[in-house]
């Protein structure tokens, strides 16, 4: 049977389009993968750390509940799970301008410089605490955490150029915060562990033990008022800002500085007991910071004019100048005083008495011991506002 002439075979599809659909949802994918493979990644790291914690936060329960004494050495690793998803490492990006001799800014092209701290989460509200030299002269900074997030959006709360501590905030879920301990209650020879980002090596774990305690003005030519935790726990560049944690996991110092250039066997650490205070101060006046003045000036106390005055020798400081219509000068001070108390504070020296009155909030009134003439007296003072530099 023949077939009619107007009759043709089916048309058979381009082999063109399957291939362009082909590479459409290849390239989408490509798109669309990393974009849900990034979040998921992020909330298996989290969820691994998570259990870590969990399961050592347990541990140090138990052991608590149960009175067990354990090595050191035994618990480092549990210290570690404890603390790891509370520690943050924060990039910096800045703008170096030339300047003169003199401070005055050059001509010329500027430089962009960055830099790496760290930091740690103490409320999951997502509020970090770390040093302001870590942050102090950056246009910009973004926080890494610990399960691979990286969050753009920092806010500065405030900070303190005083005690070097600085406060940010990031608007994240799922956020797990340090505990604070007390590093007036820590002993030297304790054992501690410093953490942190050491030449952008993220989560370095350094073991060491807390050398000495209320180590001030070590730091030479500083503007700071220092009191330090002295630890021999490696702290290099890039620990800044991280956690000095004892043995039960908890919050004994905000690393900060170093002896030279790079690590020589002494770190230093703001102590805990001073870090909460601050950042608590911070919190409460929205990063307006206002410290304590008194408005002496002092030297140190000699065993000679402290035999005259009848003192024990190395306790106490001598007033020399009191500034007009200050208030010390309202409260009746005197040149050659002897401030022996600041409240119920014993003062071994200068930079001690400086220390104390700066962390108290202006307006509280306190009262200074002193010795004039070999007779003690006790004088009410109300503290003053410390003059802006």
């Amino acid at each position: 049977m023949s077939t009619p002439q107007n009759s043709r075979e089916p048309r058979r599809p381009s082999g063109a389009f399957p291939f362009l659909i082909f590479v459409l949802c290849f390239l989408f994918g490509l798109w669309v993968v990393p974009w849900l493979a990034m979040p998921i990644s992020y909330s298996i790291n989290r969820g691994a750390e998570k259990a870590k914690a969990e399961a050592a936060f347990e541990l140090f329960q138990k052991l608590k509940d149960n009175g067990i004494a354990t090595p050191a050495e035994a618990l480092i690793p549990w210290v570690v799970k404890k603390v790891g998803p509370t520690i943050v490492g924060i990039k910096t990006q800045g703008t170096q301008v030339a300047v003169d001799p003199f401070g005055n800014r050059r001509r010329g092209p500027t430089r962009e410089i960055y830099g790496e701290g760290s930091g740690v989460i103490i409320d999951p509200e997502g509020y970090i605490l770390t040093n302001y030299h870590v942050i102090g002269s950056a246009d910009s900074f973004h926080i890494v955490l610990s399960d691979g997030r990286k969050v753009e959006s920092v806010e500065l709360v405030g900070y303190d150029e005083s005690t070097d501590l600085a406060v940010l905030k990031i608007d994240e879920k799922d956020l797990a915060a340090m505990e604070w301990g007390n590093s007036d209650s820590s002993e030297v020879g304790d054992s501690v562990l410093a953490i942190g980002n050491p030449f952008g090596l993220a989560h370095t774990v350094t073991q060491g033990i807390i050398s000495a305690k209320e180590r001030l003005r070590v730091i030479p030519d500083s503007p700071m008022y220092q009191e330090f935790l002295q630890t021999d726990a490696a702290i290099n560049p890039g620990n800044s800002g991280g956690p000095l944690v004892n043995m039960r996991g908890e919050l004994v110092g905000i690393n900060t500085a170093i002896y030279g250039e790079t690590y020589q066997g002494i770190g230093f650490a703001i102590p805990s007991v001073l870090a909460k205070k601050i950042y608590e101060r911070i919190r409460q006046t929205n990063g307006r910071i206002v410290h304590g003045f008194l408005g002496i000036e002092m030297e140190p106390l000699s065993d000679y004019f402290a035999e005259k005055n009848g003192v024990e020798p190395g306790k106490g400081v001598v007033v020399f100048n009191v500034t007009n219509r200050s208030p010390a000068a309202r409260a009746d001070l005197h040149e050659k005083d002897i401030v022996l108390k600041w409240g119920d504070k014993d003062i071994n020296d200068q930079y001690h008495l400086a220390h104390e009155v700066m962390l108290t909030p202006p307006g509280t009134e306190m009262t200074i011991t002193i010795v004039r003439n070999s007779e003690k007296l006790e004088k009410p003072i109300v503290v003053g506002r410390r003059p802006r530099r």
